[in-house]
């Protein structure tokens, strides 16, 4: 495959290679800069509204019954944890850093972070509103986390704001798609990724509240293995579905439909991060991923993140969707095991 040319971004030297890169003395350029920003940075909590319905059991769904051998995924294989870590780091390390202190973009930056903590009065609404529903966390990650992602994609690849880089800059923003979901129904949301080419969109992120995924049905959903034949096309309908396997007959929809092969799955506290193979028979999936979750005003210290950060992680994969910077790196290009 081809790589793909994004302008205003610049081109690496070479390919990203994670297996050569020491992670562990990994240190920031400059005090209070971009990269430590992004490090440094936490999700705002939000608290659960007295509409949501706690005992959540997943329906049937109709939409989602389709002839058998529709659904062409065949294998599922891991992501190693250590391959996604070290290339989200030596992407990092090709940016050039930036001082935030000098930076016109600061205020594009709305998560709040270690020594970077800002919060308006129209933050501080959204933050301490009460979630009811699917809508109201996809509001939420929206503004504050994926919009602060693309941001900072946009400041270190240099994409100038005014005519010059305007229209790169809308097309390089996550956007509400609830549209592409299939199923129309209380628990799904789908945001995306536009693509620069036409019919085909550069990642899809899966939300779905925490109150409708459990922590076992998530980590079920990264299981790896073989798909058994037709298990995602028709759906027993005998008992309650398994969560994995809707998850994945939407993700593969989807996916297919829109061409896309970079995807996301999250419940805000927990994320997971796939890619499909180019004939879509294979998902490649990572571990779960925790994401730092703490109140606007906490006092968050660098013990109280996890690692690798979960802001560097979503940064990584939306940059390699774009192939920005000249990103050649796919899961099917690393070893990923079973």
């Amino acid at each position: 495959m081809a790589p793909r040319v994004v302008p205003f971004v610049r081109a690496p030297t070479e390919l990203l290679d994670a297996s050569t890169l020491e992670t562990d003395n990994w240190e920031h350029d400059l005090e209070n800069s971009l990269r430590q920003y992004i490090h440094d940075s936490w999700f705002p909590v939000f608290k659960v509204g007295s509409q949501v319905k706690q005992n959540f059991v997943w329906p049937h769904y109709r939409e989602l019954q389709v002839a058998p051998g529709t659904r062409k995924l065949h294998t599922i294989l891991r992501i190693m944890p250590y391959r996604i870590h070290g290339a989200a780091c030596e992407y990092l390390q090709r940016q050039k850093d930036k001082p935030l202190k000098d930076m016109k973009y600061s205020s594009d930056l709305t998560l709040p972070s270690i020594d970077f903590v800002k919060c308006d009065e129209k933050d501080l609404a959204m933050y301490t509103q009460d979630i009811n529903s699917v809508t109201d966390i996809t509001k939420l990650l929206t503004k504050f986390v994926l919009q602060t992602i693309a941001n900072c994609l946009h400041i270190f690849h240099d994409i100038p704001e005014g005519a010059d880089g305007d229209a790169l800059r809308e097309l390089l923003q996550f956007k509400h798609s609830s549209k592409m979901c299939p199923v129309k129904n209380s628990i799904f949301d789908v945001v995306s990724l536009p693509s620069p080419h036409r019919g085909h969109t550069s990642m899809i992120i899966l939300v779905i509240p925490p109150w409708a995924l459990n922590n076992m049905d998530f980590l079920s959903f990264i299981d790896t293995g073989a798909v058994p034949s037709g298990s995602l096309d028709g759906i027993p309908t005998a008992k309650p579905p398994a969560a994995s396997a809707v998850m994945w007959a939407l993700l593969w929809d989807i996916c297919s439909k829109r061409k896309c092969q970079y995807f996301a799955v999250t419940t805000y506290g927990f994320w997971a991060f796939g890619n499909f193979s180019s004939d879509m028979q294979t998902g490649y999936i990572s571990d779960l991923f925790r994401a730092p979750v703490h109140p606007h005003d906490a006092q968050v210290h660098q013990d109280m993140l996890p690692s690798p950060p979960i802001s560097e992680t979503l940064l990584f994969w939306m940059a390699a969707s774009v192939g920005a910077g000249g990103i050649l790196w796919t899961p099917c290009r690393d070893k990923s095991t079973s």
